[in-house]
């Protein structure tokens, strides 16, 4: 048995990238726990301020309803999850004690609940900013190339 377990973990360790892949010049999500962060151009841009400097200057409005998306779900969630949480454990004290069993019962089913909301909002929210992300790249990373000509002059552009 602890054979079987030991094959599965390397076989799905082996699946795991060690690090993730960032590609120069694009908008890559870089996936932390906690904060949110976006590397753009060797900058590392985390939090809410930061985001929404990045995705309002670009003035389209798909990528910024997808940011507001990804900040009413994550408060949204936060929010859910401390209330949950502190529901299980005012639940569990109510439960202990010899009275009013029922609403530790209640609170505790509640709570539960509203945690397993929480995390899926807040794994939605984490979604709508790759999402954001993945759009930007698409729409507003590309290179350009100009070039000028006068009569004594030449010039070349590289805009990216």
């Amino acid at each position: 048995m602890r054979l079987f377990f030991c094959l599965l973990a390397v076989l799905f360790v082996q699946y795991l990238p060690a690090q993730q892949p960032l590609e120069p010049g694009r908008m890559h999500y870089i996936t932390n726990p906690k904060p949110n962060s976006i590397l753009y151009r060797d900058t590392l841009y985390r939090g809410s301020k930061e985001f929404m400097q990045l995705f309002y200057r670009t003035r389209d409005q798909q990528l910024i309803s997808l940011y507001q998306k990804h900040q009413t779900n994550k408060i949204t969630g936060q929010v859910l999850g401390v209330v949950g949480s502190f529901a299980m454990i005012f639940g569990i004290s109510r439960v202990s004690s010899d009275d009013q069993k029922g609403l530790g019962w209640a609170l505790i089913g509640g709570g539960f609940a509203s945690t397993l909301t929480s995390g899926f909002l807040i794994m939605e929210s984490q979604r709508q900013l790759n999402m954001a992300v993945t759009l930007f790249n698409q729409r507003h990373n590309k290179a350009s190339l100009g070039i000028g000509i006068t009569q004594q002059q030449a010039g070349l552009v590289y805009k990216f």
